[in-house]
This record gives structure tokens, C-alpha cells and sequence, in this order.
């Protein structure tokens, strides 16, 4: 019988934030599949100490909005990951916060379930609830909505009108812009963030004056209800 292919959720950067199941699958599987992006390795170095000795599959995943571009990465990735699958192998396949939270696994999930193989996908804690963690604050009471947005997508003025507490998630390439956009629509002094949330160099904000605005890509903001 073919194996499994897991996407793992590993969390946002504290390798005690993985989950005892997330643990369990990774210990259990076969082979460890790395996104590869040709930069330093993030979700591999969270989940170092409980992978001692397990091969790793390295699978590309380029820092890419060209569609030919992820469409070729994503089909080779693709056919590694179903020659071990095809051996019987279970595989468990890494990846930063919550696979179902704007992940590229999610396309590689999409393609090896169309080729016929068992996927399932091993929840992770996501950064923006992390953040909330970290500033100690809510992110949502009662009736209140939750917006998640990807800012280096770029935000719209329809957006930041909604009533509700609105996520910017990697918005660490897009901060001047994010600044100037929030004081335009007087939400600036509002906005929390946290930079590499629960990494080494983690670091708290409660004024985005304090934010460079060369802040990490994994830089998430928070627009407070009030």
C-alpha cells in the first residue's frame, strides 16, 4: 500500500509550540519533506530535535509569484515526494504555522490528492494567534470579526473598513507602505506588532513608530478593535 503524505504544522518558531501530535507524526514518518527556498530553513530547524537521524527530502519552493515558475517547482516536488510514497513510505512534509493558513504546502496537498494519494493535515499554531499570545491582548470577543490579510499582497482602503480585528501577516517587505496606509485611514495608533513571533530575536511592539521599516518578512500586525 502507498504511504501518507502529512502536511505538519510546526508552528511559528518556538520548537515547544509543535503539537504532541504534530511530534508523533514526525517522529513516526519515514522520510521528512524540507520546503526548499533556497534561503535559510526555518521550519527545519524548528523541528530539529525531534527528527535526529530521519532522512530528509528537500523539496523546492521558490520565493515566487511567477505561476511557471511554482507550477514547475511544485511538480518536481511533486514526483520526489511520490517516489516514496510509492515505496510504501509515510512522508511528513514541514511547514511554518498552520498548513491551511497561506501555505504552499496546501498546492502540493491539492496535487498528490489528485494523483490518487492519502493526504492529511497536522494543524499548527498559526503566528497571528501567537502574536495575540505574545501582546497578551484578545483578538476577537462576542460578536467581534477576525480578518486575516496578506499584506505583501497589498491592502485595500475596502478592507480596512470592515468593522472587526484585521491580521496583517508577513508584512514585514510592505511596512512603510502599511504605516502610510494606516495613518490615511486613522487606525494607526491601533496597530501592535510582533516581529519573528516567538523566535530568538523576537520582538514586541505596541507603537509602530518603533518598527523599522526593513522589519522581518515573518512581521505580523495587529489593528485593534478600539
Amino acid at each position: 500500500m502507498d504511504g501518507i503524505l502529512y502536511g505538519v504544522g510546526v508552528g511559528p518558531g518556538d520548537p515547544r509550540m509543535l503539537t504532541l501530535q504534530a511530534v508523533e507524526i514526525l517522529q513516526s514518518a519515514d522520510v521528512i519533506a524540507v520546503p526548499d527556498t533556497n534561503g535559510e530553513k526555518t521550519a527545519l530547524k524548528i523541528v530539529r530535535d525531534y527528527i535526529k537521524n530521519k532522512e530528509l527530502l528537500f523539496c523546492p519552493m521558490p520565493m515566487s509569484r511567477d505561476r511557471k515558475v511554482l507550477d514547475k517547482a511544485h511538480g518536481t516536488s511533486c514526483d520526489r515526494l511520490e517516489r516514496e510514497l510509492s515505496k510504501g513510505r509515510n512522508v511528513a512534509f514541514i511547514t511554518l504555522g498552520d498548513p491551511t493558513i497561506y501555505s504552499t504546502y496546501m498546492y502540493i496537498n491539492r496535487i498528490m490528492s489528485e494523483r490518487g494519494y492519502r493526504t492529511r493535515i497536522i494543524p499548527g499554531i498559526t503566528s497571528f494567534c501567537a502574536s495575540a499570545g505574545a501582546l497578551n491582548i484578545s483578538l476577537c470577543d462576542r460578536d467581534e470579526a477576525l480578518l486575516i490579510i496578506p499584506a505583501s499582497y497589498g491592502i485595500t482602503d475596502e478592507l480596512l473598513a470592515l468593522k472587526g480585528t484585521k491580521v496583517f501577516m508577513k508584512s514585514g517587505r510592505s511596512m512603510a507602505s502599511i504605516k502610510n496606509r494606516l495613518k490615511e485611514m486613522k487606525l494607526y495608533d491601533r496597530a501592535l506588532m510582533v516581529e519573528c513571533c516567538s523566535m530568538e530575536d523576537e520582538k514586541i511592539y505596541r507603537s509602530l513608530d518603533d518598527a523599522a521599516d526593513d522589519s522581518s518578512y515573518f512581521s505580523t500586525i495587529i489593528i485593534t478593535r478600539r
